[in-house]
């Protein structure tokens, strides 16, 4: 994408009408980067982030109906609005600045053209592939935001794994995706790569042909989904064993909830505990990637350590929960850490007074709020419940 205009640019045949595209291209490309990033801007204010002021007030009249449709959906509301924008933008811009492609453009061109007519072919053709060079770029930032959002919204095992190993698109994404969107839709969150939770019954998961473009973790769920309830995640430890609990983490537990009434709000002090305290381990699931062996997990470890990956965190969430009489359940599923979707681990707390269960994403949480987010689907999905407390009966 970065070498086509450029080449293109290189090879073709020098005139002074080519000189003169060149130049308006030019200044075109630079007016679309305005719009787009004022589009862009706006949307996030706007709609996403709701500010005050100006931002709060255009936002009261936009239609209810509108409104209540992009409500916790943040890619939709770029692709639908922006490019409205965008159009808006496009053609203010286009108006003010033509007084500009008289008075600049048409002289520049004519002195760039008897510039160049004092020059040889070849100086020419490195010119003529320079000139695309805003193109060039523009070309790849928009591939770099549309690889971003598909990843966000499909899982593609391929597309996903050179992601990862793309050392150009993470610049990218890095230096101008993040900047530029920096929402809820794209944030650092941490999530596991590599099939970390891939341990079934104690046995590694093979190879599995995904030819027919299911993601790896539905295709682990249909290989096995009559056992799955028995998983063993890290180092033979069951599901049962990581959310034992011991005698401080109960008293910590009934410490921060005592004041409370409602189920919602010992949930909420809990999570907010567990957000604040714990920390999350990169280098526990940098390792994980590769090898699980002699790697403990659970809500003591988490506990005790006062760090741990997305499981760990989960994990003492049930463990805290269940000491202060919530029912509470562990989900595993699919987080998107604003480049890839990977596998993660979150919770969900049932509420006495509303009678529903809420989404509790305590490790998404040392970012953000994740206690029932309004678009908590956004970077969650492939949702698997793999255990409740109390169990039904008990």
């Amino acid at each position: 994408m970065f070498l086509g205009p450029i080449i293109a640019g290189g090879v073709r045949v020098y005139s002074r009408r080519r000189v003169y595209a060149s130049i308006v291209s030019l200044f075109s490309y630079v007016e679309l980067f305005i719009g787009i990033v004022l589009s862009i801007y706006l949307v996030k204010k706007i709609f996403i982030e709701n500010s005050s002021g100006a931002f709060g007030y255009i936002y009261k009249v936009v239609p209810e109906g509108f409104k209540n449709y992009l409500k916790g959906k943040d890619v939709l509301t770029y692709i639908y609005v922006t490019p409205a924008l965008l159009l808006v933008f496009l053609i203010i811009i286009k108006l003010l600045s033509l007084p500009l492609y008289k008075v600049l453009i048409v002289p520049l061109s004519e002195k760039a053209n008897n510039t160049l007519n004092s020059m040889n072919n070849s100086t020419k053709r490195i010119i003529g592939a320079i000139s695309q060079l805003p193109k060039a770029l523009f070309y790849v930032l928009v591939v770099t935001l549309l690889l971003n959002f598909y990843t966000l919204y499909f899982s593609s095992t391929v597309l996903t794994e050179w992601v990862n190993e793309s050392t150009a698109y993470t610049i990218l994404y890095k230096n101008a995706i993040y900047p530029v969107l920096n929402s809820n839709i794209v944030k650092e969150l941490p999530v596991l790569v590599n099939d970390s939770f891939a341990k079934i019954s104690g046995n590694s998961i093979p190879k599995i042909n995904a030819n027919d473009g299911s993601t790896i973790p539905e295709q682990i769920y249909n290989k096995f989904k009559d056992n799955i309830k028995v998983i063993e995640y890290f180092n033979g430890v069951t599901l049962d064993e990581a959310v034992k609990s011991n005698f401080d983490i109960d008293m910590k537990a009934k410490e921060i909830a005592h004041n409370e009434k409602s189920d919602r709000d010992k949930a909420y002090k809990i999570y907010k505990w567990i957000s604040s305290n714990i920390k999350y381990d990169f280098d526990k699931a940098r390792k994980l990637s590769s090898d699980s062996s002699g790697i403990s997990s659970g809500a003591v470890i988490a506990f005790t350590m006062r760090k741990g990956i997305c499981f760990d965190f989960s994990s003492l969430y049930v463990s805290m929960c269940r000491a202060v009489g919530l029912k509470v359940q562990l989900i595993t599923g699919l987080g998107f850490s604003g480049e890839t979707w990977g596998d993660h681990a979150w919770n969900r707390v049932y509420c006495k007074e509303t009678n529903k269960w809420i989404e509790v994403d305590t490790t998404f949480g040392t970012l953000g709020n994740y206690f029932d987010k309004p678009n908590f689907d956004t970077d969650h999905k492939d949702a698997e419940m793999q255990g409740e407390w109390p169990q039904s009966g008990s």
